[in-house]
């Protein structure tokens, strides 16, 4: 088996379970005033029994990311690579749906503890930051022209490769390191690479706006040291927008001089993977450093028993707000680290159907390729 093809083999390994890790500390690293997707005053982060509930959950994540990750090594040893390769995607598909499946179902028990305890807000308290000269701001947008320098590279790539190329350009590998798909030579085939670099940038750039249009929470017990805890959080997050995008594409690089016969489609690949398992890890470094809204810096403040606000009913389903008299269109989760779009603004569904859209045009475009 080629290097490539062992990189492949780990890549399939680490998949589920890395997934499933973030996937059980989530409920751990959400803010304190909120419990799978259910607000609740900040001193329910100790209660006996909601502390037993996020154990539960994790545990059960835990216990399936083991069984799926078990199924695709049996897969990979007693099938082949290419049996373990749509296990691995199966697996992953099962895993958060449980995980969401299962986040309703404690959401449920929640709710009934919120009720037995009587978590209830007397009023809506709301704060908002004004100035802040000493709150982190994230990065500028114009970072994401860095973009420009891999794609830039691809096009020179292609232009001085493209006589010397072979007629049938390799396009596809096994995992025995033997090419089994070919394309015809093209100015389309060879603009592949660039138009992957494009829906990359486009990606990031898309995510890292959505960071700076974002609604910023303030709580209103703690109004500096959270909007100053926010906007770490928010800094963090759009650089690493930015340090994968670019990461990436450059990565995509050694894709493109594969197809003029530079480097091996393997080694293209290899450096795919590599890029992407990198960005990974500052992944999960931040989602632990920080937790969502960077709740995790505060984590030595003093717990508030009463509960400020309460709008657990404009969250459907826990994942999906859905608020029309609020103008944010972009708001933090609920559940997860990240941010989420407000399904009760017209500019919500546009978003939506901007970005299936362009999903069936990449499909489009690829399978005439």
């Amino acid at each position: 088996m080629s290097a490539e093809s062992v990189l492949a083999v780990v890549t399939l390994l680490v998949l589920v379970p890395t997934c499933g890790i973030v996937l059980a500390v989530t409920p751990w690293i959400m803010s304190k005033g909120e419990l799978f997707s259910v607000s609740v005053p900040a001193v329910a982060a100790g209660d006996p029994e909601a502390r037993s509930l996020r154990r539960a959950y994790s545990m059960w994540i835990l216990a399936l990311t083991a069984v799926l990750t078990a199924c695709i090594g049996y897969a990979l040893v007693a099938t082949d690579p290419n049996m373990a390769v749509l296990a691995a995607c199966a697996a992953t598909i099962v895993l958060v749906l449980a995980s969401y499946l299962s986040m309703l179902h404690f959401r449920g028990k929640v709710r009934s503890l919120k009720l037995a305890r009587g978590w209830k807000a007397t009023s809506q308290e709301h704060a908002a930051m004004l100035g802040g000269a000493d709150v982190p701001r994230p990065v500028s947008l114009r970072w994401e022209l860095l973009n420009l320098l891999p794609i830039a590279a691809s096009l020179l790539v292609a232009l001085l490769g493209y006589n010397a190329a072979p007629d049938l350009i390799p396009v596809h590998q096994g995992f025995d390191g033997v090419v089994n798909g070919w394309a015809e030579k093209s100015v389309q085939t060879m603009l592949m690479p660039v138009i992957f670099q494009l829906a990359i940038a486009g990606t990031t750039a898309f995510c890292h706006a959505m960071i700076l249009r974002s609604k910023r929470p303030v709580d209103p017990r703690l109004p500096a040291s959270s909007a100053v805890a926010y906007g770490a959080y928010a800094r963090a997050w759009s650089a690493w927008c930015v340090g994968m995008g670019v990461a990436i594409n450059a990565s995509v690089v050694a894709l493109e001089a594969s197809l003029v016969g530079w480097v091996s489609l393997g080694f293209a690949g290899a450096a795919i993977t590599l890029a992407t398992l990198a960005m990974l890890v500052p992944c999960i470094v931040l989602a632990v450093r920080y937790g969502q809204n960077g709740t995790r810096l505060l984590d030595r403040l003093p717990e508030g028993a009463a509960l400020c606000a309460d709008d657990d009913e404009h969250w459907r389903g826990g994942m999906f707000y859905a608020n029309r008299e609020d103008p944010a269109v972009v708001v933090p989760r609920r559940f997860g680290i990240g941010w989420t779009l407000n399904m009760g603004r017209p500019a919500g569904w546009l978003i939506v159907a901007a970005f299936l859209a362009i999903c069936v045009a990449c499909l489009v475009v690829a399978v005439q390729g």
